[in-house]
């Protein structure tokens, strides 16, 4: 799992074998791109009888992954582990518990799997009250003690502050490691005591070869979706366990990545993810992605100009969608956008080639863009 976030491991296995090793990390970037993983082979390396060099003698110090005690941990098992998770609303602390399992579950599963996301769900102050007088115990001889505080910022911050002491000082031999999108989402005396391992979005190429090889998909798909996800594995993952049932949420999900790189991408990239993403005689499919991105555009052009969130129709990219509003402020971007779209609906009805109407809308698009400044 190292390989995913190179530099950040880097940098652990460094202090590790320099005896400095941090009492508390801050993990943090966009969601998907590996904290789980990072933490969870950070214990194991703490915790290994017989750590490795990955590749070569300059190479970092890797977890063995085969002692017992490096399997307990990668199981999720190892005594010495403790979690602190954000979970949905809940009655009594057995219930918190039980919540807790399925997200351990899940992540034994898949350690890069997204955990759903709502406004609902926050790290309960009973399990952090509950890890510290856990962390009251001495530790097992010989072992570290590893404590994650995952999603971070989804707890209170009167919850939070009362674990300053503990964050600031870590009992001995243990590891503190809390999660968050953004550094500043958390309180700044937390922040400060903490030290910061920023994690980079995923290769592509490493992308690519995880999604083959556990999910054995094909080689045009692994690299679309690595494309589409923009360096998140998690996200890549999310539309490959889409369900049946789920198979048009899926399909939008990819529509609305596709209208983002249209915005934001070289004309070359965007039409050959397009034409990756739609069979070359799916007509209906072509017809309901310009359909979706009809609907974006009318809603990235109300929200530049009033700002409103309330008439947004595509609700579930609301954070998107508001910051790619800026593409269509001041301009007659959105006019010309939807004029396009409307060429290539009727291009379509009239038989046209599919992708060749694609790729011509594109070209217009980016046209129109790179000409905004001067409407």
């Amino acid at each position: 799992m190292t390989q995913f976030q190179s530099r950040a491991w880097s940098t652990l296995a460094k202090a590790y074998e320099s005896g400095r090793i941090g009492g508390t990390y801050l993990f943090h970037g966009r969601e998907g791109v590996g904290h789980w993983a990072l933490t969870i082979s950070l214990a194991a390396l703490l915790n290994c009888e017989k750590p490795r060099r990955s590749d070569g003698e300059k190479s970092p110090l890797v977890p063995c992954g085969q002692c017992r005690r490096c399997r307990s941990i990668f199981s999720l098992n190892f005594e010495e582990l403790h979690f602190a998770l954000p979970i949905p609303p809940h009655k009594s602390f057995d219930e918190a518990i039980e919540l807790t399992v399925e997200v351990l579950n899940l992540k034994r599963a898949e350690p890069f799997m997204m955990l759903a996301s709502s406004a609902s769900t926050n790290i309960p102050i009973a399990q952090a009250r509950n890890i510290k007088k856990r962390l009251s115990r001495r530790t097992v001889k010989g072992t570290v003690r590893v404590v994650l505080f995952y999603q971070m910022e989804k707890m209170l911050a009167a919850s939070a502050d009362a674990l300053l002491k503990l964050i600031e000082e870590p009992p001995d031999d243990t590891v503190i490691v809390l999660t968050a999108r953004r550094p500043e989402s958390l309180l700044p005396t937390i922040q400060s005591r903490a030290r910061k391992i920023r994690l980079n979005r995923v290769p592509e190429s490493a992308m690519k070869d995880y999604l083959t090889e556990r999910y054995s998909l094909s080689d045009k798909r692994a690299t679309l979706l690595a494309r589409l996800s923009d360096g998140s594995l998690g996200s890549a993952i999310e539309m490959i366990e889409a369900s049946p049932d789920e198979e048009d949420s899926s399909r939008r999900a990819v529509g609305f990545l596709l209208f983002k790189s249209l915005l934001s991408e070289p004309s070359p990239e965007v039409v050959s993810r397009i034409a990756d993403f739609v069979g070359p005689r799916d007509r209906a499919q072509a017809e309901s992605l310009l359909a979706l991105w009809q609907s974006l555009v009318c809603d990235c052009s109300h929200y530049a100009l009033s700002s409103n969130e309330d008439e947004i129709v595509n609700i579930d990219f609301l954070s998107d969608i508001k910051k790619l509003a800026g593409y269509f402020v001041g301009n007659q971007l959105p006019l010309r956008m939807a004029d396009s779209i409307k060429i290539a609906l009727a291009d379509l009805q009239r038989n046209v080639h599919i992708h060749g109407a694609l790729a011509a809308l594109t070209l217009r698009v980016k046209s129109d863009i790179s000409g905004r400044a001067q409407y």
